[in-house]
């Protein structure tokens, strides 16, 4: 599982992942549209109210038939599968900003998005889902997704994952760098 905030790399990270594993690759915003996943469309926040059931079942049917790696903003399990791994894709808050405005994100989407990161809930819901073991988090920011995907696939293929885990805090890297305060101004703007 290939899980972060919008805007990380999840996608493209996962692809790359599963062909580097010969797997199949699903990524859940599009099964979620593809097969009507959903509940609602909330036009406010610009995002489909997704049926956790519902794509529950449908990951863990897909994954039962072939195995694959899944990229997704939740953390989740699939129905009747194990996830052996969740890889967190994270990514410097200031740099996600600029990413998500790239995309013409809502304003209060990237501010969503970039709070989440700062605060490392992606990694959180992970651990949560899946029990630090299963864990480990990778920094993204400005990094070749390919080259990262090949690095994680051999060390899935000589179970040693583990080995590639990143300490992140990026509240102490701002502090450091003397971004924080600019930061907390754009998450607290109107």
């Amino acid at each position: 599982m290939v899980l972060g905030v919008a805007g990380v790399g999840k996608t493209s990270f996962g692809k790359r992942l599963a062909e580097a594993l010969d797997l199949a690759f699903i990524d859940v915003p599009e099964l979620v549209r593809d097969r009507r996943l959903y509940t609602a469309y909330d036009p406010e926040a610009q995002a489909y109210i997704v049926d956790m059931r519902r794509v529950s079942i449908a990951v863990g049917s897909i994954l039962k038939e072939c195995g694959g790696v899944v990229a997704s903003i939740y953390a989740f399990k699939p129905r009747g599968v194990e996830v052996r791994a969740a890889i967190v894709l994270r990514m410097k808050p200031t740099k996600l900003i600029q990413t998500l405005m790239e995309r013409r994100y809502p304003r209060k989407k990237i501010q969503e998005n970039v709070s989440a990161e700062l605060v490392d809930q992606p990694l959180i819901e992970a651990i949560q889902k899946f029990g630090k073991r299963r864990v480990i988090q990778l920094d993204a920011t400005d990094r070749d997704l390919n080259a990262l995907a090949k690095a994680v696939a051999k060390k899935l293929r000589e179970r040693r994952l583990k080995s590639l885990d990143e300490r992140i805090d990026w509240i102490a890297e701002l502090e450091e760098s003397g971004e924080i305060e600019r930061l907390l101004e754009f998450l607290e703007a109107d």
